[in-house]
C-alpha cells in the first residue's frame, strides 16, 4: 500500500499543562543530570535523526540495525504537508539482511507529491498455502531475495485529493523451497503445477488516487487517509507473466474519552488480483508497505487471490506527561477460497500493547504488542511507530 505524509503538529501539552517527556529526556537526566521534564519547543525546519533500529516479530525474529530519518516542510505549514525520508539497514536473528528507503515528499503548497519505496531483502518466511489460515502442519519455510523499486508522482486534483502515476518493480530471485527439495507437500510447487521456479519478476505501471487530511502521519489523532491504486504488469515491460491488481486503503482517527487522551484508529483495506499472478505477489498478511497488518500472525501466514482486512485499535496515554501509553486492537482478515473463490471465513487477531514515548515532537512511540490469531497463531511484535 502507498502511504503519504500528512500535516505534522508538535504534541501539545496536556490540558493540565504538565510538561511532556520522552525517552530522550529520561536518558538526559540519567546520563547528564539534566531535568527530565522539558516543555516541547517548536521543531526546527529540518529534523535529522540517527538511531539504533531494533524490533521483534515472528517472521524476522530479533532485528538490530541503524535507522535514519529526515523530517522537513518545503513550504508554509498552512499549505504544505510534512515531508519525510527514512532509511534503515538491519540484520535479524533469522539471518535476514534488509536495506529499506522510503520517502514521502510534498512540494511547496502541495503542488506535487513524490512517494518512494526502495528495498533489498535477503529474507525468509513461512508459507502455508492459499486461502484462510491453515494449521501449523502446512508450514513451508521458504527463502528468497527481493529487490523492490516503487516510485509514484502525484499532482493535486481538487482540495487535498491527488492523482498520480507510478512505476513498480519487484524482482524475486534465489527462491529456495525446502519442502519441494525434500519431496514434501509444497504450496509454492503446487501453485506452479509442479514446475520448479527460482525467480519471479513483475514490472508495471500504476494509476493512483490519494486523499490525506490526517493531523500527523506518525501518530494520527484526527482526520483520515484514503488511497486507491490500480497496477498493471504487462510482459512488454519485463514481467514474466501478465497480471493486474487493485488496492484500496482507508484509515481514520478520532480522539475519544472525557480528557481526549484516547484515540480510536480504524484501518481497512481491499486487495484484489487478476491474471497470472506470481505466488509471492499474491495478497498476503503482513505484506503491506510497512509490514504491520495482521498482528497475531506471521507475515505471509494468510495468502490468496483476494483479501479484505479490517482493524480497530484504541490507544491511550497512561501518564500525564505522555511518557507511557497502552493499546488494544482487533483485526479481521477474509481471504478468498482457492476452490470457490468466495470469502467464506474470517480469521481474527486480537492483542494488547504498551507504549513508551521515543520522540515527543513527532509523537513517535516504541511499541510492544502481543497478538493472538487463528489456528494457534500468536506472536510478539516490537518496533517503533504505530501499526497504522
Amino acid at each position: 500500500m502507498l502511504l503519504s505524509a500528512g500535516r505534522l503538529r508538535s504534541q501539545e501539552p496536556a490540558p493540565d499543562t504538565v510538561p511532556q517527556r520522552d525517552l530522550m529526556d529520561v536518558l538526559s537526566r540519567v546520563l547528564r543530570g539534566r531535568p527530565d521534564s522539558v516543555v516541547v519547543k517548536p521543531a526546527p525546519k529540518v529534523v535529522l535523526s540517527l538511531l539504533p533500529a531494533f524490533g521483534y516479530n515472528p517472521a524476522n525474529g530479533f532485528l538490530l540495525g541503524v535507522s535514519g530519518n529526515a523530517f522537513t516542510r518545503l513550504g508554509p505549514p498552512e499549505t504544505t504537508n510534512a515531508s519525510t525520508v527514512t532509511a534503515s539497514v538491519n540484520y535479524t536473528s533469522k539471518k535476514q539482511f534488509n536495506i529499506l528507503v522510503r520517502s514521502n515528499i510534498f512540494g511547496p503548497g502541495n503542488k506535487w507529491l513524490s512517494q518512494g519505496d526502495w528495498r533489498y531483502q535477503d529474507t525468509s518466511q513461512p508459507t502455508y498455502g492459499l486461502g484462510p489460515a491453515l494449521p501449523e502442519s502446512y508450514k513451508d519455510e521458504m527463502k528468497f531475495k527481493v529487490i523492490r523499486i516503487y516510485e509514484t508522482l502525484y499532482r493535486p486534483l481538487s482540495g487535498k485529493l491527488m492523482a498520480g502515476l507510478g512505476y513498480h518493480l519487484n524482482s524475486y530471485f534465489n527462491i529456495v523451497d525446502p519442502n519441494a527439495e525434500q519431496g514434501l507437500p509444497s504450496p509454492f510447487l503446487d501453485y506452479h503445477n509442479g514446475q520448479v521456479v527460482t525467480t519471479e519478476l513483475s514490472s508495471g505501471l500504476s494509476a493512483n488516487l490519494v486523499l490525506d487530511n490526517r493531523d500527523s502521519p506518525i501518530y494520527g489523532t484526527d482526520g483520515y487517509y484514503a488511497v486507491m491504486s490500480f497496477r498493471t504488469f504487462p510482459k512488454w515491460l519485463g514481467s514474466y507473466t501478465s497480471w493486474q491488481s487493485f488496492q484500496t486503503d482507508f484509515r481514520g482517527y478520532t480522539r475519544v474519552g472525557p480528557s481526549k487522551r484516547g484515540v480510536f484508529a480504524l484501518w481497512t483495506t481491499g486487495w484484489f488480483t487478476f491474471g497470472e499472478v506470481p505466488y509471492l505477489e499474491l495478497p498476503a498478511i503482513g505484506w503491506d508497505t510497512y509490514g504491520r497488518s495482521g498482528r497475531g500472525y506471521t507475515q505471509g501466514r494468510i495468502r490468496g487471490k483476494n483479501q479484505f482486512y479490517l482493524e480497530g485499535e484504541y490507544r491511550v496515554t497512561l501518564s500525564r506527561d505522555g511518557l507511557f501509553g497502552a493499546a488494544g486492537f482487533l483485526n479481521l482478515t477474509s481471504t478468498s477460497d482457492t476452490l470457490t473463490g468466495g470469502f467464506e471465513r474470517v480469521d481474527p487477531g486480537v492483542g494488547l500493547g504498551l507504549r513508551l514515548k521515543l520522540n515527543k515532537r513527532s509523537h513517535t512511540n516504541i511499541t510492544l504488542d502481543f497478538g493472538w490469531g487463528h489456528q494457534g497463531s500468536n506472536g510478539l511484535f516490537l518496533g517503533t511507530g504505530e501499526a497504522f
